[in-house]
């Protein structure tokens, strides 16, 4: 619970006046690099538990200085300052502390690839109904990963929005007349059907009837969350009353594979839209080669 106060406290100080930006905050951080990504300026690193912040986990961070990453190899263990305003985290001052092999360690997790066929995982919605991934063939799929209870406005909220934002879309933009939206709850426990619908309508900004005929929101059985995420590559720990996790979002085409994954928040709006054209597309282009 002291957590959890802790991590709302430094989202953002409320008083009589309205929310206020927290000032930021500097954590020093010895970490293993995952990869990096100097021109999108993202580094991926495996740092362990920064007292009074989070526990040991592997984490996406935007860079403030993409030079200090761009020789940096899978492996190589590096020092650096983390500093979070608004729950918002970047790495300053980057030191290489020694070299790897190229290969980081204890990253034997499966990346999504595309052409992997979807497994059809089932999903109880949040309307008590069960649903299967394979009721989507034929239709354009973007998937995402979140919990309902998640603080972090950078990590859930932000997916979510970004969803709200292409549901918006739906009925105007062709690109989107075959698309479906499906957001996956990883916290089974508390994600109820009514959590999950109530959740659906405030993100969503609406009470429309026909927001669960394109947007659905589903979480898995306590068994099967174990398989749906280790196919898309999604990590979860419960710690301290809440859930440390990364970030999983996935384009599935009308034939059921993966016509795009994104690993952490490292995707705009305009992103899916284009891929959700782009699987179309191609499928139609495949359909009409065979005829």
């Amino acid at each position: 619970m002291k957590r959890a106060i802790f991590i709302f406290t430094l989202i953002c100080v409320c008083g009589a006046g309205g929310c206020q930006s927290a000032p930021e905050k500097h954590y020093a951080i010895q970490a293993e690099v995952i990869s990096a990504d100097p021109e999108k300026k993202l580094i991926t690193v495996k740092h362990g538990d920064i007292p009074g912040l989070m526990p040991a986990m592997t984490m996406t961070y935007q860079v403030a200085e993409p030079g200090q990453i761009a020789a940096l190899q899978p492996g190589d263990k590096i020092s650096a300052d983390l500093v979070v305003s608004e729950s918002k985290g970047r790495l300053e001052k980057i030191v290489l502390v020694s070299k790897g092999d190229g290969k980081a360690s204890g990253t034997t997790q499966r990346i999504p690839e595309k052409g992997d066929v979807v497994p059809d995982f089932a999903l109880v919605n949040q309307d008590g109904k069960r649903i299967e991934l394979r009721q989507y063939r034929g239709k354009v799929l973007l998937v995402t990963f979140i919990y309902t209870r998640c603080p972090f406005p950078d990590f859930c909220p932000r997916m979510s929005s970004n969803f709200g934002e292409i549901y918006k879309q739906l009925g105007s933009d062709p690109a989107l007349a075959n698309a479906r939206l499906l957001s996956v709850s990883f916290d089974p426990e508390h994600d109820t059907p009514k959590v999950l619908r109530d959740y659906g309508y405030s993100v969503a900004h609406t009470h429309e009837a026909a927001l669960f005929r394109r947007w659905q929101f589903g979480v898995p059985s306590a068994a099967d969350l174990p398989k749906i995420a280790d196919f898309f590559a999604l990590t979860v720990k419960p710690e301290g009353g809440l859930i440390t996790h990364n970030l999983s979002t996935a384009v599935i085409g009308p034939d059921g594979k993966i016509a795009k994954w994104y690993h952490g928040s490292d995707w705009q709006v305009s992103d899916l839209i284009n891929d959700a054209a782009n699987a179309q597309s191609g499928e139609l282009g495949s359909s009409a080669a065979k005829n």
